[in-house]
């Protein structure tokens, strides 16, 4: 049952991190431009999407009624804005919200593209009101691009500015939302599709994946559990079967972060997984919104509770992980099977809070500490600039300038960087593939399967992969133009290039001059946060150890730690595609990333064992004592750690006593590695 190399190759990765150069920003922008994951293929957002645009084009060739393109166009728009979802029961008043806000958009394009300071005034207020969607979430955020494309892309480049077209054109567009609104082909509810993510990463956790960047596997897949949590806290059901199935998700999450928890310990101890777990993890993947047939989550959850089929993990593992994993996974199964399902509430949310909570994220960030009213304000600006280019470039596709801007700038300055790396490549390769598929379609129904099976794949990858999306969409938009302008030029390919890359440069210097954000200048911040967190984890851990406190508290205190230290990686993971700031202080900051995650592996190990250890009676408070405060702070004086070097508990007397002193000696020598590498967060410079 035991296996090599867990702990010892952590241990090695902690201490020899990547160094922050340019060679590592670069290989950190070319791993963005070259990740693929066949699991998190959207094929559900690929159809939609291609469904809302092929429909309404197929009718107005054969009506004749070239205005139903528009209505496609809108459907087309405001499905990939609605390709990020938090989650919540409120989809459809999202995407009527972008339907309707994007339909004022496209209509005021129209009336005031005929004048260019009309126009660049309306840019600029559609810009920051996209951009103060923000507040709202990402969800939210991405149904802003929408609105302003339908500006930029629709609007402003209308021939006809009268009142009357642009009524038309906010019809079709609105029309366009409820098309949307209606292909809907997944049953699945976003918290059931998260919560089947999380059970995938575990699998692939267990299955020894190791850390492709700066960022470890561990991270990730706390940020898969954290972002179903996030989703979930979100979802409400309205019918009683709704809200069952949303708790039966709800207790699935959960027991993902234990099994992953558990797991991570099985990994410290060098320890496999029980029997069955690969294929349990599996079933559980496959059976989140899929009821139908349980009979394999049933046998599965049979066999892992029959007698004698864990026995021989007791001989292996004397502190009980295995079984305790084993008997999670169990849980599951039953969670899943509706054989241990929980009870829905009756009680019912206040309706007069709803004005409130809707209002609340929007007045808190009405001031210039907000991240997001600051992007808004920038976000506009560089829309109104990028309009003027449009303005003067050579027609009819100088749109692509303000449409680039949309979708390169973002809040933070190293985000923008890579996006506008990702956009400018992914549009030199589909320009390059359309151009040359362009002699292998010498009709438009050619060209329109073409393009429409390249917005097909565009979709699926999009979720993973933006420049790949990007490659497939110019990919496409080369056939689906000349579908639509049989009379193009044939130098649209390097028209769209040279547009897309003014806009990525107007977007990058508005990221970086524009009130700019840099994420490493919170980096000592969350870098304080995320210790002293790891910190409150470890005193509830030995609290839990010594009988003086509960487990759930303990678990409580991981999840708080959990989420800091994801929050401090994610930080840091684009800190170090930002331009400028100081190599050595980068590096110091990425080891001690490493340093908290050793910490937290070996905490959870020490949880985990946690009922086992309090029926010892072990004296830990000493450890303790001193251990937590020099955790919460990095750079108290050296004694402590000599006072906790003489308190670690003897290895002899019992199991307990030689587990517990394997880990407070492991603790005490990650802690020394913490305090070795953390710069000095009273001074560090990282601006």
């Amino acid at each position: 049952m035991r296996r090599e190399g867990g702990g010892a190759r952590a241990e090695a990765t902690a201490r020899a991190p990547f160094a922050p150069g340019w060679r590592t920003r670069f290989r950190l922008l070319a791993h963005d431009l070259l990740r693929f994951n066949r699991r998190r293929l959207g094929w559900t957002l690929a159809t939609r999407t291609v469904v809302g645009l092929a429909l309404p084009v197929m009718l107005a060739r054969v009506f004749h009624a070239p205005g139903l393109v528009y209505l496609g166009l809108g459907a087309f728009l405001i499905a990939i804005g609605d390709s990020v979802d938090d989650g919540d029961r409120g989809q459809p008043g999202r995407i009527l919200a972008g339907a309707c806000l994007g339909a004022a958009a496209v209509a005021a394009g129209a009336l005031l593209g005929g004048h260019l300071a009309a126009a660049v005034a309306g840019m600029l207020v559609f810009g920051v009101l996209a951009g103060m969607m923000g507040v709202y979430g990402d969800a939210f955020a991405s149904m802003g691009l929408p609105v302003v494309w339908a500006y930029v892309e629709l609007g402003a480049p209308a021939s006809n500015h009268s009142a009357t077209n642009a009524l038309w054109l906010a019809a079709m567009f609105a029309l366009g939302g409820v098309l949307t609104l209606a292909v809907r082909p997944d049953a699945r509810s976003p918290e059931q599709a998260a919560a089947a993510r999380c059970f995938q990463e575990v699998a692939g956790y267990l299955e020894g994946r190791t850390a492709v960047g700066p960022i470890s596997a561990e991270t990730e897949v706390r940020s898969t559990i954290a972002h179903a949590r996030g989703i979930a806290a979100e979802a409400r059901g309205e019918a009683a079967g709704a809200k069952q199935a949303h708790l039966r998700t709800i207790l699935l999450i959960e027991s993902a972060d234990r099994l992953f928890s558990l797991g991570g310990a099985l990994r410290e101890a060098a320890l496999s997984p029980p029997p069955l777990t690969a294929e349990a993890l599996a079933v559980l993947q496959e059976t989140l919104g899929r009821r139908d047939d349980l009979s394999e989550v049933r046998r599965l959850s049979a066999a892992l509770a029959a007698p004698g089929a864990n026995d021989t993990l007791d001989h292996s593992d004397p502190t009980g992980l295995a079984r305790r994993f084993a008997d999670e996974l169990g849980r599951a199964l039953r969670i899943a099977a509706d054989d241990d399902a929980p009870s829905p509430p009756t009680a019912s949310a206040s309706p007069r809070a709803g004005l409130a909570a809707a209002l609340s994220p929007l007045l808190e960030n009405l001031n210039l500490h907000s991240v997001v009213t600051r992007h808004a304000m920038r976000y506009g600006l560089a829309l109104a600039a990028a309009l003027v280019v449009f303005w003067f470039f050579p027609k009819p596709f100088g749109y692509w300038t303000p449409l680039t801007v949309t979708v390169v700038l973002k809040p933070y300055a190293g985000m923008t960087l890579a996006r506008a790396v990702q956009r400018t490549a992914g549009t030199v390769i589909g320009i390059l593939i359309g151009v040359a598929l362009t002699p292998l379609l010498p009709t438009p129904p050619l060209e329109f399967v073409a393009s429409m099976a390249l917005f097909f794949v565009m979709m699926a990858v999009l979720p993973f992969n933006y420049s790949l999306a990007i490659a497939f969409l110019s990919a496409g938009l080369i056939p689906f133009e000349h579908v639509l302008y049989p009379s193009l030029h044939a130098s649209i390919g390097f028209d769209r290039l040279v547009a897309t890359g003014v806009g990525a440069a107007i977007a990058l210097v508005a990221g970086h001059l524009l009130w700019p954000t840099f994420d490493r200048q919170s980096l000592p911040q969350r870098l304080r946060a995320s210790a002293r967190a790891m910190a409150d984890y470890a005193d509830a851990v030995f609290a839990a150890a010594e009988g003086r406190g509960g487990l759930s508290v303990a678990e409580a205190a991981r999840r708080r730690a959990g989420a800091m230290l994801t929050d401090f990686h994610t930080s840091l993971q684009r800190a170090l595609t930002e331009i400028g700031g100081a190599s050595d202080d980068l590096t110091a900051m990425l080891q001690a990333s490493f340093a908290l995650q050793r910490l937290s592996s070996t905490l959870n190990a020490f949880l985990n064992a946690a009922a086992w250890l309090a029926g010892a009676g072990l004296p830990l408070e000493a450890f303790q004592r001193t251990f937590v405060p020099a955790l919460a702070d990095p750079h108290s004086p050296s004694s402590a750690l000599t006072q906790m070097l003489a308190a670690i508990l003897p290895a002899h007397g019992s199991p307990e006593a030689a587990f517990t002193h394997k880990i407070e000696r492991r603790l005490a020598s990650e802690l020394g590695l913490l305090r070795e590498v953390t710069p000095d967060m009273g001074r560090v410079d990282v601006a």
